[in-house]
């Protein structure tokens, strides 16, 4: 039998029907007010549908001031919970699971997006061609905020129909700015 199509138990408890997954991919579809809108349930029920045991979406921002780019959906006190469940119903009407990937850019918000961003430190990003603006270093109350902002994030997320969350830490973003030593420059 193909390895494939033998299901996977994780350690959480969450049952995949196989082990196919469609990675992140940030979609950019939201509507000006950064909610999902009825391309999210287009392109979500055609990946569904596709067979794949798991979809994980592009990012999801737990603060509208702090996009990876324009088109991010955000939930961060406005609204849009009905499109969000339409979302989830149309990304796992074959049975499947769909998480939500939840995310902070810190210092990689464009210039389009934040002119002010944040980050552990006020440590530049080296290498973008002036595409992102110099941060500003959080400030401990921010921090706890920020951590307020991704517990918000996961239960509209799973009130709204979505199976799971993953926090987004790598490539660079706050999360991960902070297990880097290119950016942590301070002790917070």
């Amino acid at each position: 039998m193909n390895p494939l199509s033998q299901p996977l138990t994780l350690p959480c408890g969450a049952v995949f029907e196989n082990r196919i997954a469609k990675g992140a991919m940030t979609e950019g579809l939201a509507d000006p007010d950064d909610r999902a809108t009825g391309r999210h349930d287009v392109l979500y029920g055609r990946w569904s549908d596709g067979g794949a045991a798991m979809l994980l979406t592009g990012n999801v921002m737990v603060d509208r001031r702090y996009l990876e780019r324009p088109g991010n959906v955000v939930i961060d006190g406005n609204g849009g919970e009905a499109a969000l469940r339409s979302w989830a119903a149309a990304g796992t009407r074959a049975g499947n699971h769909l998480w939500m990937q939840i995310s902070h850019p810190g210092r990689q918000c464009t210039r389009m997006s934040s002119s002010h961003p944040v980050s552990p430190s006020s440590e530049k990003l080296k290498g973008m061609m002036g595409l992102v603006a110099p941060p500003r270093a959080l400030e401990g109350h921010e921090i706890r905020e920020i951590f307020q902002r991704f517990a918000h994030v996961a239960r509209t997320a799973k009130q709204a129909g979505f199976t799971g969350v993953q926090i987004h830490c790598a490539h660079g973003y706050l999360i991960s700015q902070y297990l880097s030593p290119r950016s942590n420059r301070r002790t917070c």
